[in-house]
């Protein structure tokens, strides 16, 4: 899964996020606040603690790759 972390200008850089969030996906730097999209497991506790609602994500699974493994050679027995 994929998630996109979307931070809106409502944004104070209070810090509740870089507080809260379990993976370090936000940081503050410079008075910028800066994201690891890469670490985020999607648990959503950013958009739930953040005051001003300035924080959105959306998961896709763009970039997803399944792989199937047959172990059985034949899954039904053929009728004689």
């Amino acid at each position: 899964m994929k998630v996109k972390v979307k931070v809106n200008n409502n944004c104070n850089l209070c810090g509740l996020c870089v507080e809260t969030c379990p993976t370090n996906v936000f940081q503050i730097m410079n008075q910028k606040l800066t994201i690891n999209e890469n670490n985020c497991i999607y648990c959503r506790g950013c958009e739930a603690i953040c005051p001003q609602k300035a924080i959105k994500l959306e998961a896709s699974d763009e970039g997803l790759e399944i792989t199937i493994i047959q172990t059985l050679t034949t899954l039904i027995t053929p009728l004689k």
